[in-house]
């Protein structure tokens, strides 16, 4: 894996057409889109979807992908939380072309907090379809029937046991009352979503062969594919869902094959148990997680070969995708020998499953469809694009000239300006935070110009004199009927000097799941040092400067599991300690960056010394450690 911190791609979607912006008018070019539009017209009922009835919304979509199917792969992000399509922006500058989420509700069934959770679902899926104009996945981590405290997990720490599924898809008897009764209320919320014409590309009981969720029958894997034709039967032919695309998805290991020299042709057999009939899948996937004994590694080592070759097998004549991996796959490879995926979906956004220059090479790879480059699926207008590709995130300027570059575009030709806007103030952990938030912490007041576009979309800018300072830069988009979008938020210092960048860090421990304290002192603000949560506090993170240097300022980036408690201390001899700032009682969700300004101080060695995680799931966790002579102050 290299280094890929700068990728800058061209434009291939469109030619804008922005005579406000330009001293000459420009013929738009929409080629990929073009392209696409062509091979939809080509290929319409070129195959019958599972649902006769699936609305003209849904099939266009249908027909899109089988357009695109073995040119180029789908990008998209398939987990929960901070790995959402916004991580993906502020960490690449892309947005994926597919969004996911869970329609499971992960709190007490039926309760008012499941319920405003689900409806979060809904209405983020209305938003990527209408708004972005994305394309929609759903997964479902159906928590177990019959149990208001149940999980998806059979065992584990989060194991809430078996379900008997001979009884599950048998009418009459309890457990199907249960398991209706479930597809009662989540058809209820996707219901919405048909009510809305979102298509939506469906993938229930997911990893269906895997053995660790309630729904994989290992002894009879026929009544797993019974269910998914009671639940296609249900949601279709019952509740009229017709926006459903109904995606088949299989495992990376399949734990009930209990033949421990089983042959490729083994798992295929045994695995073909558990598919419920071509009739009832529009496309089958399956989950790519490194699997050493089936032929793959990690996600940037290979294509997964043998996984599509397995699947062919499965689900023979079904387009073909990646419905999870840690990361999306190598593109180089795909690109020069395949296999013809259709998508990819990465589970994780950053950390070592997903690193960030993974990300930025990936999804800024010309064989890898992002957002921008999608054709116009749904009618009306959606929202412009934006990136700012210079200067990095992260980057120490030396200003007070500095040169911006980026590109934008509008898929609707209704782009009306893009304008650069510079916030001087400490870091913000932008990716937790959704567009609207982004965009109402640059106000006009923050606008240092606006920018003109070359006909294939790029830009550049000089913004001059900058004072010296730490900052948030964004370019905002915004077209003719007042949508506005924005770029990836990048955060900088101007006229600053950190002493401490890529200067020797030790730690009191790292977990084996994150970056080593170096990461704290990288340059990099999507990197981070994790501290082992399992070691008793005081936990702490210090720095050699190499020598002593007058210390005025500090700057510290946290992720969500940040110290309640702790002190910034300086010593001559890394022995001796004394504080010069504290921080008692933090409170910030987001994390985000903490700046001190402290009495001017001449030290070797600064440490922070920390107590009282803020949350249970981890210890601290550090993007940024800044060592500065003097920190301005902010606007």
């Amino acid at each position: 894996m290299k280094d890929t911190t700068q990728v800058v791609r061209p434009m291939k979607c469109f030619t804008v057409f922005l005579p406000s912006m330009f001293p000459q008018s420009l013929t738009r070019c929409l080629l990929v889109a073009a392209w696409s539009t062509f091979a939809v017209a080509q290929l319409a009922m070129a195959t019958e979807p599972a649902d006769p009835e699936l609305i003209p919304e849904a099939r266009k979509v249908l027909d899109y992908l089988e357009s695109v199917q073995g040119k180029k792969i789908l990008t998209g992000v398939s987990g929960c939380q901070d790995s959402q399509p916004r991580a993906v922006l502020h960490m690449t500058g892309r947005e994926p072309a597919i969004s996911g989420d869970d329609v499971a509700g992960f709190h007490r069934k039926w309760d008012e907090t499941y319920r405003r959770v689900l409806q979060g679902t809904v209405d983020k899926a209305h938003h990527w379809w209408y708004e972005k104009g994305g394309i929609v996945t759903l997964h479902y981590h159906w928590m177990k029937p019959g149990n208001p405290e149940g999980s998806a997990w059979v065992s584990g720490g989060r194991g809430t046991g078996p379900v008997d599924l001979a009884k599950a898809v048998t009418p009459g008897t309890e457990e199907h009352r249960a398991v209706m009764a479930d597809l009662s209320v989540t058809a209820d919320y996707l219901k919405q979503l048909a009510d809305a014409r979102v298509p939506v590309l469906w993938r229930p009981l997911h990893e269906i062969d895997g053995s660790w969720f309630w729904w994989t029958d290992t002894e009879t894997p026929e009544n797993t594919a019974a269910l998914w034709r009671l639940m296609f039967d249900y949601f279709v032919n019952e509740r009229k869902l017709h926006n459903l695309i109904w995606v088949y998805n299989a495992a990376h290991v399949s734990h009930g094959l209990k033949k421990r020299d089983a042959t490729f042709e083994d798992q295929v057999a045994y695995r073909k148990r558990f598919y419920p009939g071509a009739k009832y899948v529009d496309i089958a996937s399956i989950d790519t997680y490194a699997n050493p004994k089936l032929g793959w590694g990690a996600a940037w080592e290979d294509a997964r070969r043998p996984a599509y070759e397995m699947m062919q097998k499965v689900a023979p004549g079904k387009m073909l995708a990646v419905g999870e991996d840690s990361a999306l796959l190598n593109p180089d490879i795909a690109q020069k020998d395949g296999p013809a995926w259709l998508y990819c979906l990465a589970w994780w956004t950053g950390g070592k499953s997903n690193p960030v220059q993974w990300m930025r090479e990936t999804f800024n790879h010309e064989h890898m469809m992002t957002l921008d480059e999608l054709p116009l699926l749904v009618e009306g207008n959606v929202m412009p694009n934006a990136q700012i590709c210079e200067p990095a995130d992260g980057a120490e300027l030396h200003g007070p000239d500095v040169q911006l570059s980026g590109f934008a575009g509008d898929r609707n030709a209704n782009l009306k300006s893009v304008s650069i806007h510079a916030l001087r103030a400490p870091w913000r952990n932008w990716f937790i935070r959704g567009d609207d938030a982004v965009i109402e912490a640059f106000p006009d007041a923050t606008s240092v110009g606006e920018v003109r576009l070359t006909p294939d979309g790029h830009w550049s800018f000089t913004w001059k004199n900058s004072p010296a300072g730490i900052y948030n830069v964004v370019a905002l988009a915004e077209d003719r009927d007042g949508l506005v979008a924005c770029s990836n938020v990048v955060r900088v210092t101007v006229g600053l000097g950190n002493l401490a960048l890529k200067k020797t860090v030790t730690a009191s421990s790292t977990s084996k799941h994150g970056d080593p304290a170096e990461a704290a002192v990288d340059g990099d603000p999507n990197t981070m040092w994790w501290s082992d949560k399992d070691q008793p506090d005081p936990q702490w993170l210090s720095v050699d400067l190499g020598n002593e240097e007058a210390v005025g300022g500090v700057s510290v980036t946290w992720w969500k599991a940040y110290p309640k408690d702790y002190t910034v201390e300086v010593s001559d001899d890394s022995k001796t300690w004394r504080v010069v700032a504290k921080t008692e009682n933090r409170r910030n969700y987001h994390g985000d960056m903490d700046v001190f300004r402290v009495e001017p101080v001449r030290a070797r060695y600064i440490r922070l010394h920390c107590r009282n995680p803020a949350v249970t799931w981890q210890a601290y966790t550090v993007y940024e450690f800044g060592v500065y002579e003097a920190v301005p102050e902010h606007d």
